[in-house]
């Protein structure tokens, strides 16, 4: 089993820090803000012993997927500096294969600060991240025996999705896609609907992205949504567990109590999760509870750092 991902290139930075941190740089606390990369600067240089590591959705789905124990390749664009250098030797030290892209802006950065109280104040710089280029992904890209995963905040490229699917397509790949964020799908709703409706074998997002995209709750809209593609759509429900439809019959899947360090990089673990178990034929209740198991790991410690026999085990225990 292989993951083919492309997405947001972006250097996780997470720290723990005082409450009042984020106020002395003019973040509300618990917000999330996107700011050049000239003003993220200050930030960065006082932050007490900061983890970090290579993040974004997909790298992070990627990360998750070769350590249950597949394979994975990732494609983003990065800078000309020390972060890029370091964010393609933290994947293929994680045995991420990596077909990446540079430009002369600073590689992106995605910042969590976190208070005591668990509270997280987020500061993103995309920087070379938005400069991807679909078009220059390399043809070995697309295999047939590889899963496509997208990371949904590359439609605020114009026409990657679009040209990524298309050519996973003619490559007779399947496709997987992760919404990623209720501004972005707002933003371009009728673009997500295509992909989903013409393209996508898998769907993954959380109740606010299906509210922008469907248009509806999900309470009262999943069935009706389901019935009407063909893929399957799953909606992350964070401390709730997850749940899922295709073609108008509901799987739910709840999950228990666990204590919270950072929930950075939850979801797209649950995705690698999900599409393990998916692509190896099992049910789609097992699905829902390997995602589970595997979100439940990834957030009891900072960043997406996991080791992989945790996650074996995990993996096991459901499979």
């Amino acid at each position: 089993m292989k993951l083919a991902c492309v997405g947001n290139a972006l250097v996780d930075v997470i720290a723990f820090v005082e409450t009042d941190f984020p106020s002395k740089f003019g973040i509300h606390i618990g917000s999330t803000s996107h700011v050049d990369h000239r003003s993220l600067e200050p930030i960065l240089a006082a932050l007490p012993d900061p983890a970090i590591s290579a993040g974004g959705g997909a790298a992070n789905t990627a990360r998750t997927f070769v350590h249950l124990g597949h394979e994975a390749v990732f494609s983003g664009c990065v800078g000309l500096d020390t972060y890029a250098d370091r964010y393609a030797r933290d994947l293929h030290g994680a045995g991420v294969d990596v077909a990446m892209q540079h430009c002369d802006e600073p590689t992106g950065v995605f910042c969590a600060l976190i208070a005591p109280d668990g509270r997280r104040s987020v500061v993103v710089s995309p920087s070379a991240a938005i400069r991807f280029q679909a078009q220059s992904v390399p043809d070995t890209f697309f295999s047939g025996n590889s899963v496509l995963y997208l990371d949904g905040f590359l439609a605020a490229v114009p026409g990657a999705l679009e040209a990524l699917a298309g050519r996973a397509r003619a490559a007779g790949m399947r496709i997987a896609l992760d919404v990623a964020g209720h501004g972005i799908a707002s933003a371009f709703r009728d673009r997500f609907m295509v992909l989903i409706q013409d393209y996508c074998d898998w769907v993954f997002m959380n109740e606010d992205e299906f509210l922008a995209v469907a248009g509806e709750n999900m309470d009262n809209g999943l069935v009706r949504f389901s019935a009407n593609i063909s893929g399957t759509v799953v909606v992350k429900l964070a401390e709730a567990g997850a749940v899922c439809a295709r073609r108008g019959v509901v799987t739910e899947s709840p999950v228990r109590s666990i204590r919270v360090m950072d929930e950075t990089g939850a979801g797209d673990a649950f995705a690698a999760g999900f599409l393990s178990a998916a692509l190896s034929g099992v049910s789609l209740a097992r699905c829902l509870r390997l995602g589970n198991r595997v979100a439940e790991q990834v957030i009891q410690i900072p960043g997406v750092s996991i080791g992989p026999e945790r996650l074996q085990r995990a993996s096991a225990a459901v499979l």
